[in-house]
């Protein structure tokens, strides 16, 4: 009979335990693998704090070594002038050899008694996980959708190749994209607005950031963050983050930027975006001004992630009609984000949860 125990993660298991993630998430496969820096960075770093971090070890020839996994990641919320602790679940695992010998959810279930103290909610993005957490208090009234937006002629044929060239290597991708490339046509289309582009070490970041998130979150509703610190953590100062940083502020008041993940060549990602006032018209300028700037790069298409009811209805449908020109427009990607209330903060909000106005930015890896 296999003996386990369970405890808190120390520094030492950091990098067994980063090179088991790669492992069971096929990342030493496919060759984009974690970095032990990164995952540091991740757990370390945030603004809200160290993640909080436990291991599920099994004895093996007189040791033990590293079967399972469960931790979770501050994300700094705000609503109105209200502040909250949020927590991403993060390389959660159990290995499939151990699956039927070690109750998994009584592991979970005590990890989240610890940190219900720390955070206010918990929430997980793994679809797979959705019903399996159900039994442990997680809601899930909420949804993350997924819209694509080509920018090439054939659209259709190049988000289908885009999505074939991640299962191949950089170099490959590379090839592809300038092969295709040759036989398409960027837009001729000028942008309603010339949008500012920087890269993620630019020193003038943190001045457009240093007031941003004052202004903007009385209009966020639910939502995470946007200061300085959160921004560096998560993008532009992380050490895989690969990507561009690009903002508009309006003559008659308002401003907004695009976070863009450039790390696959071919589809790029909305990482993040936000605009202080929301105004449909000026959002679809904002949108429509990506678009171009995507295409002149040379991507062909787009992706954004968001969630079904947390960005305002004006703002939803500029989305809907812009980032989403497929012949069947009533397919929508969609995989379930749920969430639980720790015991004082279902007091706050009398036990029902409010709207997230949240991206991509709360996917941590």
């Amino acid at each position: 009979m296999t003996v386990f125990r369970t405890r808190r993660t120390s520094p030492a298991d950091q990098p067994e335990l980063n090179a088991v993630y790669n492992r069971i998430t096929g990342r030493t496969r496919m060759g984009h693998i974690r970095c032990l820096e990164d995952m540091r960075w991740i757990w370390h770093q945030a603004p809200g704090g160290p993640a909080d971090s436990w291991i599920v070890e099994a004895e093996s020839n007189g040791g033990w070594k590293i079967v399972g996994h469960h931790a979770l990641c501050p994300i700094r919320f705000t609503q109105g002038d209200q502040e909250w602790l949020c927590a991403k679940t993060i390389n959660t695992f159990l290995l499939p050899e151990f699956r039927d010998q070690f109750l998994y959810l009584r592991f979970e279930r005590d990890c989240l008694k610890e940190a219900e103290i720390r955070f206010d909610v918990t929430y997980s993005a793994a679809p797979c996980a959705a019903r399996l957490r159900k039994t442990l208090g997680y809601e899930s009234s909420v949804s993350w959708v997924r819209f694509d937006r080509g920018f090439q002629p054939l659209h259709l044929i190049s988000r289908a190749a885009a999505a074939a060239a991640g299962r191949y290597s950089y170099t490959a991708q590379i090839r592809l994209s300038s092969f295709l490339a040759s036989i398409s046509a960027v837009p001729s289309k000028l942008p309603p607005i010339e949008l500012a582009e920087y890269a993620p070490g630019d020193n003038k970041l943190p001045d457009f950031f240093a007031d941003f998130w004052t202004e903007a979150r009385a209009t966020a509703g639910m939502a995470p963050r946007r200061e300085v610190a959160d921004m560096e953590w998560r993008f532009w100062k992380r050490p895989s983050f690969q990507g561009n940083i690009l903002t508009y502020s309006w003559p008659g008041g308002g401003r907004a930027y695009c976070i863009i993940d450039t790390s696959d060549p071919m589809q790029y990602s909305l990482a993040d975006f936000f605009i202080t006032h929301p105004d449909p018209r000026l959002f679809g300028h904002l949108l429509e001004a990506l678009f171009v700037w995507c295409a002149r790069r040379g991507a062909f298409a787009l992706k954004f992630l968001t969630t079904t009811n947390g960005l305002p209805l004006p703002l939803m449908e500029v989305v809907e009609r812009k980032m989403r020109p497929f012949p069947l427009r009533s397919f929508m990607p969609h995989s379930e984000l749920t969430r639980r209330l720790s015991p004082s903060a279902k007091t706050r909000w009398n036990g029902v949860l409010p709207d997230w106005n949240a991206t991509e930015f709360l996917i941590v890896a």
